[in-house]
């Protein structure tokens, strides 16, 4: 009996595999292993491969997730919203580069809320204050990243001119200056480990908000297409110490317009109906809301097959 069940299994096992080496395989470009893009990518590639004919591998591209896609490395990427919407038309970070239309929206899939943190007993109460202290900025391996700090100056009613710049190549390396004394203020995903790290190191984090009002949402659009503002409450986190408004920014699955209709209509359906393989393998998933995938973001359009999708469930056309 044992003999057979072991035969059975491995009879099982090699139709599996055979049918696992057949199947339609898809490539989607994300940012390195420990990266926010390739976590979310590694839940999205489990469900296309678990619940689809398709196979889903992710290639870890760095922080150029939709240049692999022009390169021929990759068929779909992870990226932000506005990240995708100035390398649609060439403008913002992407200026310097010819448009790349044929990269097609997918699904939002998550949103990284962002924040803006100094310490705790800092004088700086207000982003006004920003001025004439010491700044991150110049983040050339990062440049929506930069863009985001340029945000919070201009929300402030500041330039460049008026703080002390502290270039700093990514993300990473400004949050570690702060720690370090370097800068006074930075920012970062709220409740991440590396926020509760610089927190812990200077005794204490307090975040900055912005005011909701029409102007700061312009803003907010014309730094960060498709981005928004979303609030907190006093007490959400130990660094969240009165009610703020931070922001939030979409991250979302792209793929080239040159993908069948039929297999991104597949990766679509594979997001939208699995969010508990997505969470098992990511648990931020827990956040993902399937009614929330097809937002309207300026200056991006979404593939064909993702509308086709969209308008079987009813979810076309797209929501501000």
């Amino acid at each position: 009996m044992k003999k057979l069940y072991t035969a059975a299994a491995c009879t099982a096992a090699l139709s599996a595999w055979t049918v696992a080496a057949s199947a339609q395989v898809v490539t989607l470009s994300t940012t390195n292993p420990g990266g926010l893009g390739h976590s979310i990518g590694s839940a999205v590639a489990k469900a296309v491969t678990e619940h689809s004919d398709l196979r889903m591998l992710v290639v870890p591209s760095g922080g150029a997730t939709l240049q692999a896609v022009t390169g021929g490395e990759a068929e779909c990427a992870v990226s932000n919203g506005h990240g995708l919407s100035y390398y649609t038309s060439g403008t913002g970070h992407f200026a310097h580069e010819d448009p790349h239309p044929g990269m097609k929206m997918v699904g939002a899939v998550l949103t990284s809320l962002v924040a803006l943190f100094v310490q705790k007993d800092s004088d700086i109460t207000s982003l006004e204050d920003l001025a004439g202290k010491r700044y991150p900025g110049d983040l050339n391996a990062q440049p929506d990243i930069d863009e985001y700090y340029k945000l919070y100056l201009d929300w402030a009613g500041l330039g460049r001119e008026d703080v002390s710049i502290v270039p700093a190549n990514s993300i990473v390396q400004a949050a570690s200056d702060f720690a370090a004394g370097r800068s006074d203020a930075f920012l970062f995903s709220v409740g991440t480990a590396k926020v509760l790290e610089v927190d812990s190191a200077v005794g204490g984090l307090r975040a900055l908000g912005v005011e909701d009002t029409p102007e700061a949402r312009e803003t907010l659009t014309r730094h960060l297409p498709g981005a928004f503002l979303t609030p907190l409450a006093a007490g959400s986190s130990a660094q969240i110490t009165e009610d703020v408004n931070a922001m939030s920014v979409w991250i979302l699955v792209a793929c080239d317009e040159s993908v069948p209709s039929e297999t991104v209509q597949a990766i679509t359906q594979s997001i939208h109906d699995n969010k508990q393989t997505m969470q098992e393998s990511f648990g931020a998933f827990a956040r993902f809301d399937p009614a929330q995938m097809a937002p309207a973001i300026e200056g991006v359009t979404y593939h064909d097959g993702a509308i086709a999708f969209y308008e079987s469930a009813g979810m076309w056309p797209p929501k501000d």
